[in-house]
């Protein structure tokens, strides 16, 4: 199990992330949902050890591993997709993937490879080619990829939907649950509430650093204040309770009843 606890961390200013408390099993996606700026990536790139905790812990398979660095993340079973993709642009499809697998021997990667061209065939006929002149959709399969080549047991995913066309989202999110089931915690940040919540087994909602809601993807996808909050019409500083109030009302009709609407389409696979 991957455990983060009373975790808080940030830049050079005041701390990003506030005691933060979450666990992700083997085998289970979890969603965390929030505005821009609410600490998301900074949550993924603590737990990655790309930047140091202040306080609390990372515990991974029971070792601590709070500020152990990147490579050794990694050692442990961490990938660490990032918003972006951010591929090798001038290196080959090829050459990106077996970075991901760094680690191992070639025929250990040979054998992940073809893993990963199963899940992905798009890449299989461009292995070959440059990574920098892919679409944006398949360079994050290769970003998913490389990822996977590592044999993660716990994949964190920083908003794989960011500039895609529907039809790759799609693709993305089909592919999501399915490495959960194959025994992979899958820890998803994603901009998309609804898409993010609707695959999730349990998801929180962040917001200004803290963790304000927490439940499974469904009770949150169906959560008033989620729908407040996350839409922007929530206890915000210096908001107009009469407006928020008007806009909730607004919000919920515009849904519908739980059999209908959103609540309904959210219900079929994604």
């Amino acid at each position: 199990m991957l455990e983060i606890k009373n975790l808080s961390s940030g830049y050079d200013g005041p701390d990003v992330l506030h005691n933060i408390d979450l666990e992700i099993s083997p085998g289970s996606l979890v969603a965390v949902i929030g505005a821009n700026g609410a600490g998301k990536s900074t949550l993924l790139r603590t737990i990655s050890s790309l930047i140091k905790s202040r306080s609390g812990s990372i515990i991974v398979d029971g070792k601590d591993l709070t500020n152990a660095g990147p490579g050794s993340m990694v050692s442990h079973g961490i990938s660490h997709v990032p918003e972006g993709r951010q591929v090798f642009a001038t290196m080959t499809v090829a050459e990106n993937l077996d970075l991901g697998a760094y680690r191992t021997s070639k025929q250990v990667a040979g054998e992940r490879l073809d893993k990963v061209l199963e899940i992905f065939p798009a890449l299989k006929e461009r292995l070959s080619n440059i990574a920098g002149a892919l679409s944006g959709g398949q360079q994050q399969m290769l970003a998913i990829g490389r990822g996977l080549m590592a044999e993660p047991k716990y994949l964190l995913m920083d908003e794989p939907s960011l500039g895609l066309a529907p039809i790759v989202v799609q693709t993305i999110f089909d592919i999501l649950p399915n490495l959960a089931k194959g025994g992979v915690g899958v820890l998803l940040i994603e901009q998309n509430g609804q898409i993010a919540l609707s695959i999730a087994d349990r998801a929180v909602l962040l917001e200004r650093g803290h963790i304000t809601i927490r439940g499974t993807g469904q009770e949150l996808l169906k959560n008033p204040e989620v729908i407040e909050r996350y839409l922007g019409v929530g206890n915000s500083i210096g908001a107009n309770p009469e407006k928020q109030s008007v806009m909730s009302v607004r919000i919920r009709t515009a849904l519908g009843p739980e059999d209908s609407g959103l609540f309904l389409r959210t219900k079929s696979p994604v």
